[in-house]
């Protein structure tokens, strides 16, 4: 009931935001938005140029609405084809009204012709609130799964988008799907093959102050139910100091704080905690030099992806196929490392379970043993030697 009422308060805002004459653009403006998190970003950014540069906004003022979170990193090439730059700040916008007002308001003022929407997981509360409050002639998305919508919610995108790119056969790489949408927008066969970023144009001396082979620990994640024991990743740092002599480098966000202390209180072999001291472009360089990478399944995989860092991901099942396993078309050393039950479900093709894992499922991730990861590890590098 309480999340039914919730609803109808940030209707009753949208309402309010979209009232009202608007002035006439002296250029036609368009938005592509994309409000999620830092992993769908980087399998996305490498499409940019195509859909901007495309024949359907040829002389259009092109605006872009981000996450906060990826700013930095958007900042460093990818502003460069967009007009405008309108950064979300999520918690606010869930939760301050005024601002949640004031933001949809400048997004109906903009006037826009057309607005693009690359998201799959579409959620009513974010990025289609945004859409509906841009009342552009043109909308194009995707035919969405259910995972943001509650069932009362369902008919609120209904005509929201002229035009809708219909629903892929699951599971589908979210790299692939994203393809697959920029086609769709364009109208042409996409040259982009695999997620890809200029890691030549950051500037920094983050790694200049690490002094030792490393490699990097990411313990954190902003959902609590995505967190691995920190004894989990002790004990297979322990096993990567105690084989090859590497230094542990703790990194993650303020979010990930709490996580990153815990692990720095009982590890005791040599470390560097860079937690909340790195921006994105700065982790991309400290994940391009590091040995591997350890983590939950967070951005932070996807990025070390960008700039092939050997990774061995912790997951639990969720959206399998989605986001991991990872292609080897992509690359053959970013290992998920999923419980004994969904690896057993995948070899025996299990239609039931499989179905389930389409969304997040509440399989804890300490079903992924530290003595699994290890032996994971182990079998990797034994055929794949560290430089």
């Amino acid at each position: 009931m309480l999340n039914f009422l919730k609803g109808l308060v940030y209707d009753l805002v949208l309402i309010l935001a979209i009232t009202g004459r608007r002035k006439k653009n002296t250029t036609p403006k368009a938005l592509i938005v994309r409000t999620d998190e830092i992993g769908d970003f980087v399998l996305w950014q490498s499409f940019i140029a195509e859909m901007v540069q495309c024949t359907l906004l040829q002389n259009y003022a092109v605006d872009f609405v981000g996450n906060t979170s990826i700013r930095t990193l958007f900042n460093l090439q990818a502003k460069n084809y967009f007009s405008n730059s309108i950064w979300l700040h999520k918690n606010a916008f869930k939760t301050n009204m005024l601002y949640r007002y004031k933001f949809l308001r400048n997004i109906y003022l903009g006037r826009y012709d057309i607005v693009i929407n690359p998201i799959y997981s579409r959620a009513k509360r974010i990025d289609d609130s945004i859409v509906k409050a841009a009342k552009a002639k043109n909308t194009y998305g995707m035919f969405r799964n259910k995972q943001n919508y509650a069932s009362y919610e369902q008919l609120y995108d209904f005509r929201l988008y002229k035009y809708l790119m219909p629903e892929m056969q699951k599971p589908v790489f979210e790299f692939y799907r994203n393809k697959a949408f920029t086609e769709f927008v364009t109208g042409k066969t996409s040259e982009v093959f695999k997620p890809t970023f200029p890691i030549n144009i950051i500037h920094s001396n983050v790694t200049s102050r690490i002094y030792h082979d490393y490699f990097v620990i990411f313990p954190g994640s902003r959902h609590e139910k995505r967190i691995w024991p920190t004894e989990n990743f002790v004990e297979v740092s322990n096993y990567l100091y105690e084989r090859f002599n590497w230094m542990a480098l703790v990194c993650g966000s303020r979010n990930d704080l709490q996580y990153s202390r815990s692990f720095v209180k009982q590890y005791n072999h040599p470390l560097k905690d860079l937690t909340n001291k790195t921006t994105l472009p700065e982790l991309l360089l400290v994940l391009k030099n590091a040995k591997c990478l350890i983590s939950v399944d967070t951005g932070s995989i996807h990025l070390a992806a960008l700039v092939n860092t050997t990774t061995f991901g912790v997951f639990n099942g969720s959206q399998y196929g989605r986001f991991a396993p990872y292609p080897e078309a992509f690359s053959n050393n970013i290992v998920a490392v999923y419980p004994h039950t969904i690896d057993d479900a995948v070899q025996k093709n299990d239609v039931k379970i499989m179905k389930k894992l389409e969304y997040v499922v509440n399989i804890p991730y300490a079903d992924v043993t530290a003595i699994k990861m290890i032996t994971t590890i182990k079998k990797f590098f034994d055929t794949h030697p560290p430089h």
